[in-house]
């Protein structure tokens, strides 16, 4: 397996309209289905009204100087090509540095993004990888806690990842397989074999989003492999 890079994230209570058997939601997509850090919007962009940052401010925690120093680390990871538009971190040791100025979100946690050379491939012959370069090597402090089937929309040499979920598709893998499901009652994530998760890639491909559903292997990575 390869790894894609590493995002800070927070799960999410369930949607009304989601239908998995769980309580909360974790993903590294877009379209509301995530809480990434950091966010961009309300650090590094200059057009976030001035209310705003003070309020991401006041909800990590930090003070005067600790915001100062977090915004110029964003800035420094992003011109470094070290972080996406998306939040991911191509270097597990940046995502260290970055989680610890969260000091009142505890929930938040890093998690590696992973998928196998075919899957990693595909990314790399799209060009995929042009503005923020693949994670180096794979760090072996985490464990892998499930899958998630994810499709990817790019904006030039950005890309951002949308979940199966979004368009509730393990409606439609429910109703057309065999094979049962099945979900982390936590996370929402998949406890399906590899082999199992493939066939539920090719049932829902050309549904939802047009984007090419494939697998992702997510690992979590506790404090105290960095602390």
């Amino acid at each position: 397996m390869r790894c894609f890079g590493y995002y800070i994230v927070k799960a999410l209570a369930k949607p009304e309209w989601c239908t998995l058997n769980t309580c909360e939601l974790l993903s590294v997509s877009e379209n509301g289905l995530s809480c990434k850090f950091p966010d961009l919007e309300k650090c590094f962009y200059i057009n976030c009204p001035k209310s705003e940052r003070e309020k991401y401010k006041a909800y990590l925690g930090l003070n005067d100087e600790e915001f100062s120093e977090f915004c110029d680390l964003v800035s420094d990871l992003f011109s470094g090509k070290r972080l996406t538009t998306d939040a991911r971190f191509c270097r597990f040791e940046d995502a260290v540095k970055m989680i610890r100025y969260i000091h009142n979100a505890d929930d938040y946690k890093i998690y590696g993004l992973y998928a196998d050379e075919d899957v990693f491939d595909v990314f790399e012959s799209e060009g995929y990888f042009k503005a923020v370069k693949p994670a180096d090597y794979a760090e072996n402090c985490g464990k892998s806690i499930g899958w998630e089937i994810l499709g990817s929309e790019s904006a030039g040499a950005d890309y951002y990842f949308n979940s199966y979920i979004t368009n509730s598709l393990n409606e439609i893998i429910e109703s057309k397989c065999e094979i049962e499901l099945k979900a982390d009652n936590k996370t929402g994530l998949i406890q399906n074999s590899y082999e199992e998760i493939k066939e539920f890639c090719k049932v829902i491909q050309g549904m939802g989003e047009p984007v090419l559903w494939l697998p992702f292997e997510i690992w979590a990575f506790s404090k105290n492999s960095f602390d």
